[in-house]
């Protein structure tokens, strides 16, 4: 009897103790598609060419990859440009050419089905970055 417990005690910890590898995809997935989606942003963080704090709301085009930005009037400014979106388990990566910032990219890390956080780069400049949350409308 002494054997099994000891066995049932080893086989409890071990199992207890693999928690460190979980490969299981998130629970959230990102969209396959924005097309026709209209997102919200708040930034909390900006350098560079972006904003340090403001809101813009992006709206991507249902029928064309070409999107448009609407900014706070105060430290965002409007834009639009052109856009590629792809998606892996929760993250959405939208790689834009915008009329102010140029190439760049950004990604949508979705934490429930209509809202998350993202980050954003552009190509020109590498300090330059953005961050913060979004919400699906």
């Amino acid at each position: 009897m002494k054997k099994y417990l000891i066995l049932y005690a080893l086989i409890l910890i071990q199992g207890c103790s693999s928690g460190g590898g979980d490969s299981s995809p998130p629970a959230v997935t990102a969209p396959t598609s924005i097309a026709g989606e209209t997102i919200r942003m708040t930034i909390a963080s900006g350098a560079g060419v972006f904003a340090a704090t403001g809101t813009l709301t992006v709206a991507f085009s249902a029928n064309q990859n070409i999107y448009t930005v609407i900014g706070d009037g105060v430290n965002v400014a409007d834009s639009a440009g052109t856009y590629t979106y792809s998606a892996n388990n929760n993250i959405g990566v939208v790689s834009i050419v915008d009329s102010v910032v140029g190439a760049g990219t950004i990604t949508l890390t979705f934490t429930s089905v209509t809202s998350g956080t993202f980050a954003a780069t552009v190509v020109s400049d590498p300090a330059s970055n953005l961050a913060g949350t979004f919400t699906r409308l």
